[in-house]
């Protein structure tokens, strides 16, 4: 199995899409880190492969997206590389609990929610918005919960 630096998330309602998303943020994950792709608002409702996989998401998996995305359901991601392990596995959760599926469960949510995850390697993304950030190796970034843990 082919491992990935992103979490995704399918979900055939978009309105679940948006609260995961918003649940997302709330807890932390930057917009850097979190997208939302949603069919019903792009002008053109493709999603290439090229794209899915240069994220990191192995081919397989990027078919998979791309079929979804192109039946109409919304797709959330979650960059993971360079994330500690403990925040992975809470956007893997905060998925699930609104109601995401992925490649690996399929619709019917059978199978573990993303087994092949990877976040020891550094991020394939840059993100000109936070140039602070970019300076910093990806195991010196503060993390989602680092934020929760700070005392005044």
């Amino acid at each position: 199995m082919a491992e990935s630096s992103v979490v995704v998330g399918v979900f055939e309602n978009v309105d679940q899409a948006r609260q995961a998303y918003d649940r997302l943020r709330a807890e932390g994950f930057g917009a850097d880190y979190v997208s939302l792709a949603n069919p019903q608002e792009m002008r053109r409702p493709q999603l290439g492969m090229k794209y899915l996989t240069e994220a990191g998401i192995p081919d397989e998996e990027a078919r998979f997206y791309a079929q979804e995305f192109s039946e109409g359901h919304a797709l959330i991601t979650v960059r993971v590389a360079g994330l500690p392990p403990t925040s992975a596995r809470k956007a893997v959760a905060l998925l699930q609990e609104q109601g995401a599926y992925d490649a690996h469960t399929g619709r019917e949510r059978r199978g573990p929610y993303a087994p092949n995850i990877r976040t020891e390697q550094p991020s394939p993304f840059f993100d000109l918005t936070y140039p602070e950030d970019l300076a910093q190796p990806a195991t010196n970034q503060p993390s989602p919960q680092s934020e929760e843990g700070r005392s005044e």
